[in-house]
């Protein structure tokens, strides 16, 4: 397959960053996505891609999630399964993989920056392309906690 093709949609507003990823055949991975999806949509209209799945790296505590609404555009949404989340989604675990043709999306347990965190390794058969680790390592900065109450602090 080759390297990876992302784009990157950052919102400096939340200072979160958002990704879309080609998956190389029509069908497009987007990461972390907002709920305002305009961008996010534009950036795969323009590269022709259709938006296939949405994976969350975690619960999200400044923004809601843009994965529900994708969702109900036909796309599949994974989630960490510790988040319990109360809509359709494929929940994952440490090391589960899911099979997005061609390329595997390798789970990774990362809590930290909340209870149920995950990272997502993106793999190329043996060879890892790359990690998107949403709230758990930031560029430029320090990743923190979601402070979710004294016991949490």
């Amino acid at each position: 397959m080759g390297d990876l093709s992302v784009i990157p949609l950052v919102d400096e507003g939340l200072g979160n960053s958002a990704y879309l990823v080609d998956l190389a055949d029509g069908r497009a991975l987007a990461v972390d996505a907002s709920r305002d999806l305009r961008l996010l949509r534009q950036a795969a209209q323009r590269r022709g891609l259709r938006l296939a799945y949405a994976a969350d790296t975690h619960l999200h505590a400044d923004f809601l999630t843009g994965a529900v609404q994708l969702a109900s555009e036909g796309a599949t949404v994974l989630a960490s399964a510790a988040g319990n989340r109360e809509f359709p989604h494929t929940a994952l675990a440490d090391n589960d993989e899911v099979d997005l043709g061609g390329l595997t999306l390798r789970t990774l347990a990362t809590p930290g920056h909340t209870h149920e965190h995950i990272a997502f390794a993106v793999l190329d058969g043996p060879r890892t392309l790359g990690v998107f680790s949403g709230g758990s390592l930031l560029v430029g900065s320090a990743a923190r906690t979601d402070l979710l109450g004294p016991d949490r602090t």
